[in-house]
Parts: C-alpha cells; structure tokens; sequence
C-alpha cells in the first residue's frame, strides 16, 4: 500500500513513525512530491458534508476548508469555512488546517472552536482513506463534557478529512477514517472525557441540517448575488432571505423547495438562487424548522457592489 507522508513543523513521533513505515511509508519528498497526479494549477477541491452515505460535493476553491462547531441553537452541529493558506511555514496542508483549526477564531460570530491551539503537527495519508493526525496534549487542554468532546474530534475528522481532499491527497469518494495519535501514543482520553483507541469516522448527523454554503462571512459579491445553501429532509421547511444591514425585514425572500433545488433521497436539497439587489451592505440567512419545532438558522453578513 502506498502512503502519502507529510513533513509538518512537528515530525511524527517514533510511534507514529513505527506506525507509517509498517503501512509502507517511503521518506517525505518534496510538495511536489507528496501531490503526484494533482496538478498544481488545477482548483483544490473541498469535501462538503452532503447526506448520511457519507457522500461528498466538490466545492473548487484555493483556500483551506476548517469545520467549527456552532452555538446557540446550532451548538450541536458543524459548520464550514473556507480560510486563506498561509498560518503556518510548512508545505502539508493537512497540517496546516489542523493548526488554522486551533489557533484562528471563525470569521462567523455564531461560530466556535473547541480546540487549543497548536503549531505542531504531524500526519500522513494512505490512499485507503486513512489519515493519521499527531497532536501534542496541549490541544486537549479544555476539559469537556463527553458531548462537546465528541464533537471536537468530530471538528477535527471533518476538517483534515475536507482538507486531504481538497489538496488531492484522496479521492472525494473515499470513505475516512481518523486515527488520532497524542505525543505519538495511540490511546488517550481526549478533553478528559472520551477515548480515543481507533480510528474515527465522520458522523453525517453532525453536519448542520441547515446550511449557508455562500455567501461565506464578509465576502464580497457582484450582482446577481447568489444565495447556495443546502437543507436536509428533515428541516424541509425552510426560507432563504436577504436582508439590508441594519433592518429587520427581507429585501429578498422565498422557499426552499424541490422546485429550487436539486433534491436527493439523502443530501436534502440544494440550491442556489441568483437574487438581484442593488449594492450595499446585506443579511443573508437560510433558515429551517423541523416536525419538532427546533428551528436551524445560519446567516452571513455580505456586501454587493457594482460589476
């Protein structure tokens, strides 16, 4: 089996290493090296947490996907931003997402990290899937009830598994797993409340049932603005609006149905809406309710200007 192997600012521990030479590892190369059959012009490709097979839609993009868990009422979910490469001086980009994971704040207010921060990593990626994350203790500094704990390795399984294949290093359709390793040890109790002796794989059920895909937090749009959001089936009832800085009510605003989205029997539906509005400072939100009453709303502040 060949292994992609990452030289990161923090080289994997003799553990680890015993770990990736027995999966057949060959010594770190070059960048250029550890993308064979990625062109280095081509779009990075993100992974998007699409349904409950584990299915994936690529998102072409030059920047880093970093997943963060919500708060409030979304605080049980996962949401996704896409941040500028360059926090760390190393060429492994799982790495570095890891280390923007933990040491960046989300540039969505509702949004937050449950990490410590680290500039040490070290991780390699085998073509079946699995990714090997060595992190120092300091990471797991906070000490988290076993929900949130599992919901910040989930933060870490989604990122570095977004990040393997938005770099190239696995297919979007490869199943992940993710085998966390602390100071080189395999087994460790994780925030003081979970353990973590195998690998771990991305839970569907935490990826947010209702979901601004973009406009991303404080970008900047051409006219027409188009809103790409994603609903799961169980929140089918939904509204996506665009709303002036400032006011309270929608310039813009409709349903999300079949009718304007791309349905499956899995991913929910997705759509994308081209709204047209003049230029200016905006509110765009997509919210959903389910059968229950529980109401999931993600929302980003956007400006339009003139082509």
């Amino acid at each position: 089996m060949n292994t992609r192997h990452h030289c990161a600012r923090r080289p994997l521990t003799a553990l680890s290493v015993g770990l990736v030479v027995a999966m057949g590892l060959t010594a770190c190369g070059s960048a250029s090296d550890r993308a064979t059959n990625a062109s280095s012009t081509a779009p990075r490709i993100a992974s998007a947490p699409m349904g409950t097979d584990n299915a994936y839609e690529g998102v072409a993009t030059e920047q880093t996907p970093v997943y963060w868990a919500g708060t409030g009422d979304q605080s049980e979910y996962l949401f996704r931003e896409f941040r500028t490469p360059g926090a760390t001086d190393t060429a492994d980009p799982v790495a570095e997402a890891v280390v923007m994971m933990t040491t960046l704040e989300p540039l969505d207010q509702d949004y937050r990290s449950l990490w410590t921060g680290v500039e040490s990593v070290g991780t390699s990626v085998s073509p079946d899937g699995t990714i090997t994350v060595d992190l120092p203790a300091t990471a797991f500094a906070s000490r988290l009830s076993a929900e949130n704990a599992e919901l910040a390795l989930q933060q870490l399984v989604y990122t570095v598994s977004a990040a393997a294949v938005t770099a190239g290093l696995l297919d979007a359709a490869t199943a992940k797993e993710v085998r966390v390793l602390v100071d080189g040890q395999s087994e460790y109790k994780a925030f003081g409340s979970v353990d973590i002796n195998e690998p771990i794989a991305r839970d569907a059920s935490l990826a947010s049932p209702v979901w601004l895909i973009d406009p991303q937090t404080g970008t900047k749009s051409g006219t027409p603005l188009t809103v790409f959001g994603r609903v799961l089936p169980d929140f089918a009832s939904a509204r996506w609006e665009v709303i002036p800085r400032g006011e309270d009510d929608p310039l813009e605003s409709g349903d999300v149905t079949e009718e304007t989205g791309s349905p499956t029997s899995t991913a929910g539906t997705e759509f994308r809406i081209p709204v047209d509005v003049p230029a200016g400072d905006y509110t765009v939100r997509v919210a959903g309710t389910n059968e229950d009453g529980q109401k999931i709303e993600d929302d980003h502040p956007v400006t339009v200007v003139e082509d």
